[in-house]
């Protein structure tokens, strides 16, 4: 049982150190994306910032994985 649990225990621990990057659309998105994100933010009203944050983020990832997934190369950052 030693070496399950060692394999429990480095999967475990690789979860946490990367668990959000599979959950958080933000996690893997440039930091100048998400502050244009809020640079917009007021232009919404006030009660439905939460939800279209929420959804323009999702949206830029999930273009950022078709892309990915395609085969489409992405302008390198500046």
């Amino acid at each position: 049982m030693g070496i399950l649990s060692d394999l429990d225990k480095k999967l475990t621990d690789n979860l946490y150190e990367h668990g959000s990057e599979l959950t958080d659309p933000v996690a893997d998105l440039p930091q100048t994306v998400v502050e244009t994100v809020e640079r917009l933010m007021p232009f919404v009203q006030p009660e439905a910032r939460d939800t279209v944050r929420r959804q323009v983020l999702g949206l830029i990832h999930e273009y950022k994985i078709d892309n990915l997934q395609s085969g489409i190369e992405q302008d390198p950052p500046d």
